[in-house]
């Protein structure tokens, strides 16, 4: 491969990262077409692999706490609310969980809720968008997409993963869905 071809072309760790993050999406998107126990099976291979490559990232330089707007916001309101609506509906009762390390709970009497279906959204529109802008974007600016991922990455997307990997793994491993 010569120096200019080279130079257009994504690296193996942007194509992966890219690829994986598709595949997270393809079974949030086709989530009801397997039923609960297929899909939190999905979720539960896709979760710990994608925590694991993002936290694997270089901030490339990167200011600390810089949101360089290089990921684009691809995915519209109706896509996510139709993904979240899916799961809560798969998930049924067990969509809502207690969370203790939510911020609100150090203030409250009560417990606070936290639903699974919109974790595992939120996490599904920050990989759209990512695999959306890789596709989309210049090579020469996917440093600073990959940036940005880790930055999110280290603000929230990492507890929302762990979080959500905890509640699936209770619907999953006490079989309380099939």
């Amino acid at each position: 491969m010569n120096q200019e071809n080279k130079a257009n072309t994504p690296s193996p760790q942007t194509i992966a990262l890219a690829g994986l993050a598709a595949e997270y999406c393809a079974a949030v998107a086709t989530c009801s077409e397997n039923g609960a126990n297929s899909f939190c099976r999905e979720v539960l291979r896709y979760l710990p692999r994608l925590y694991a490559a993002i936290a694997d990232l270089r901030p490339y330089g990167q200011e600390e706490g810089e949101d360089s707007g290089m990921i684009y916001q691809s995915m519209d309101e109706d896509l996510y609310d139709s993904a979240r609506e899916s799961m809560a509906a798969l998930f049924g009762e067990y969509d809502v969980y207690l969370d203790t390390p939510v911020e609100d709970m150090r203030y409250s009497d009560t417990p606070v809720g936290v639903s699974l279906a919109e974790k595992l959204a939120d996490i599904y529109q920050n990989m759209y968008d990512f695999a959306d802008t890789v596709r989309q974007a210049p090579t020469d600016a996917l440093p600073m997409v990959l940036a940005e991922l880790k930055y999110r990455f280290d603000s929230y997307l990492s507890e929302d993963i762990c979080d959500a990997l905890r509640a699936t793994n209770f619907i999953y491993h006490k079989k309380v869905l099939e």
